[in-house]
Order: structure tokens, then sequence, then C-alpha cells
């Protein structure tokens, strides 16, 4: 087999067609990717954002935030996601929360974060105690009662009690498993702010 042999003057010029097709390919692949890209982002901005009650939700990475009587708050789900959560008689409002001190009862982070977040700005203080058997093993807490105290109780349902929320005098009881307990702590939310 026989080689055409190549001057240099004809390599030089085939190296530089083949960099300029590369070069070509480069920037339209970075083209094509950045247009994509910004399609991409903009399909996802519309998807984030629902309004429920006249209320605007958007969700920025994995937050949903709205405003509600002039106040920001901040939740991991919107109205819609928390519709089928079983509450049961609550009559608890924002205003029961207002200028009151306000006790957390229960070891479930997630969910006692979600509300403590969201509730603080309203409540005189917040703190954590323990009510008759529940959270009372660890020393120091205020042991409080429903009767006098605003009181949400978070924990998980005794076996074969159905995840729900629920009210008793002054205290909120959110039973629901560990994996759904942020979802119930936001119903509640959505219930004493009276959008769900």
């Amino acid at each position: 087999m026989i080689q055409n042999l190549m001057t240099r003057e004809e390599q030089a010029k085939k190296t530089k067609r083949n960099q300029l097709i590369i070069g070509i390919l480069l920037i339209l692949l970075m083209t094509l990717s950045t247009v994509g890209y910004a399609l991409s982002t903009r399909n996802e901005n519309s998807e984030s954002k629902i309004v429920y009650k006249n209320i605007e939700f958007i969700k920025n990475s994995e937050y949903w935030y709205f405003n509600s009587n002039g106040q920001q708050f901040v939740t991991k789900y919107n109205p819609q996601e928390t519709e089928n959560v079983s509450v049961g008689f609550l009559y608890l409002k924002l205003n029961d929360y207002s200028n009151e001190p306000l006790y957390f009862v229960g070891n479930f982070p997630d969910a006692g974060y979600e509300l403590k977040r969201n509730l603080y700005p309203f409540a005189l203080r917040i703190q954590d105690a323990c009510i008759k058997g529940i959270n009372c093993s660890i020393e120091n807490l205020p042991v409080k009662n429903c009767s006098s105290d605003n009181v949400i109780i978070i924990k998980e349902p005794i076996k074969g009690d159905k995840e729900r929320i629920s009210q008793e005098d002054k205290c909120a009881f959110i039973n629901a498993n560990f994996e759904n307990q942020t979802i119930y702590a936001d119903a509640f939310l959505f219930k004493i702010l009276g959008i769900n």
C-alpha cells in the first residue's frame, strides 16, 4: 500500500481544518447547552409557584415561602400537599400563641424546627418541656399541663393508632410516624393560619 506523502504545508492545512471543525463543534455544544439550561430553569421556576386560597407559595430550593397576614413563613410542604392529612377538632389559631410562652414536648427535631421557626416571631418564648409521662426523663424540663399552658406535643402514634392532629384544651397533638411528622407539622401550621 502506498501512502500519499503530504508536504508540510498540506499537513498544516489539514490540522488547521480539523481544529476549526472541533472549535465550531465545541462552540455549538456550549451554545446549545446554555440554551437548554435556560429553558429548563424557566420550566422549573414556573412549576415552583402555586396560588392557594389567594396566597402565593414560591418554592426556592426545597422550601416553600409565603406571606400570610403580613408575615413571611417557610414550610417544607405546601397546602395542596397536606390536604389529605387528618386534622381532628382543632380550634387553635395563631393569635392563641401571640405574646404567650409556647412549649414543645417530644424529641423530633425536623417537625419541631419546622414549627419553631414559623411560630417564633409570635410567641413570647419557645421552650422544650414535658407533660405527664411524655419527655419527663430529661432533666430540668419544666412540667406543663394542657389546661393552662400552650403546648405542642409531637409523638409517634401508639401501635394501632392512626396518624392525626388533635387538640385537648391548650395542647395540640401531632401524632405521626417519624417520616411524616414534618408534613403533619405543616398541616397544623396551615390550619392555625386559616389556610387549610
